[in-house]
């Protein structure tokens, strides 16, 4: 007995290293030596090693990414995290599709038409990378934002329904927009999300709130709203100060509150701005201090009304780059209010229509 004990150990212990190694899910290898192995299931292992690669100096150029399975969906995120050289030992059509068309060198051991998972079915091999990375991070819940609730929605102004029965559900982390001619309650809308406007029926959710409660006005600040004209030409105030406003009533010292203005203008490039006049400033530059303004609350759902009116070309075209990094790095919830179909179809997003205070 006592002979045999050790070896019942050994091969106890083997078994349970081999099954270890069967069990990982994902392993990146640099020079034949691990650096990085999951457990976890679905896409999440991929979603742990773009944590595991922001928090160290590893190059993908110079790792092979070893996974169990790869449908259209990790292939995407693969591309996304930059690796060249990938070993799947069940890869999907799909995935071969997406690993050709960015020149990702491969090799598999099984391969099948198609994963059986939901999230093929809504990944095409035509999206652009960042559209399918950001619609997988939504649904495996990596997104700073909150979801919004508007349920059976009524909103009279002036004894008139300007609001009538309105339902829409937005993701955390989704970003919808709103069209619709005048008059249509788009405005009306963002004022009842924000609870600037007397709801006479239904309600309005953000996370947990429910607008017009108690705990939802102690969380209000979750909620940023980025409207050009905010303050008014003839109030004297600066840049920084205008972004300081999305501190209003927080304790801070002094120390942190400058530090948290300065990253936010940074975040959106106009700390150049912070000692400037608001009210001089381009239709542009008001865009991108408002929205610091936001990040400088840390607001998880963002509200824009007619954000590009006043916009010449190139400030659109600034302002899409800016919103797309924002819904890269931060992915809040934002609803954005526009008239203008050409630089909403620039985001690629679900687009929603008003008419008569309802969603078409």
């Amino acid at each position: 007995m006592s002979f045999n004990c050790p070896i019942l150990w050994l091969n106890n212990y083997i078994c349970f290293k081999l099954n270890e190694i069967v069990d990982k899910s994902l392993i990146i290898t640099q020079d034949n030596r691990e650096i990085f192995s999951s457990h976890s299931k679905w896409l999440y292992p991929l979603f742990e090693l773009e944590d595991f690669l922001s928090e160290n100096s590893f190059s993908p150029d110079h790792l092979i990414l070893t996974d169990k399975i790869a449908g259209k969906a990790a292939a995407f995120l693969i591309v996304r995290l930059g690796f060249r050289r990938v070993h799947i030992h069940l890869i999907s059509e799909g995935a071969v599709a997406v690993f050709e068309q960015f020149q990702v060198e491969f090799t598999y051991d099984e391969m099948v038409p198609k994963i059986q998972c939901k999230t093929e079915d809504i990944v095409s091999v035509n999206q652009s990378v960042d559209t399918v990375w950001q619609m997988l991070r939504r649904r495996a819940g990596r997104v700073a934002g909150l979801s919004v609730e508007v349920l059976d929605l009524v909103v009279e102004i002036d004894q008139k329904v300007v609001i009538d029965h309105l339902n829409l559900h937005v993701g955390k982390g989704e970003h919808v927009f709103v069209k619709g001619a005048n008059g249509t309650g788009k405005t009306t809308l963002l004022k009842a999300i924000l609870g600037l406007e007397k709801i006479a029926s239904g309600s309005v959710k953000i996370g947990d709130f429910l607008v017009g409660t108690k705990e939802w006005n102690n969380n209000r600040l979750l909620t940023g709203y980025v409207y050009q004209e905010m303050v008014k030409n003839n109030f004297p105030i600066s840049a920084a100060e205008v972004v300081e406003i999305g501190l209003s009533g927080q304790p801070l010292p002094k120390t942190e509150l400058s530090h948290r203005i300065e990253i936010a203008m940074r975040r959106t490039g106009c700390f150049h701005l912070a000692g400037r006049s608001y009210h001089e400033l381009s239709g542009g530059e008001k865009q991108r201090v408002n929205i610091a303004r936001c990040l400088c609350q840390q607001a998880k759902v963002l509200l824009f009304d007619e954000p590009t009116s006043f916009l010449d070309n190139q400030a659109k075209e600034e302002l899409h780059e800016l919103l797309t990094e924002l819904w890269r790095n931060e992915a809040p919830t934002a609803i954005i209010v526009s008239h203008d179909e050409l630089w909403m179809r620039m985001f690629n997003c679900r687009i929603v229509e008003l008419q008569d205070g309802k969603i078409c």
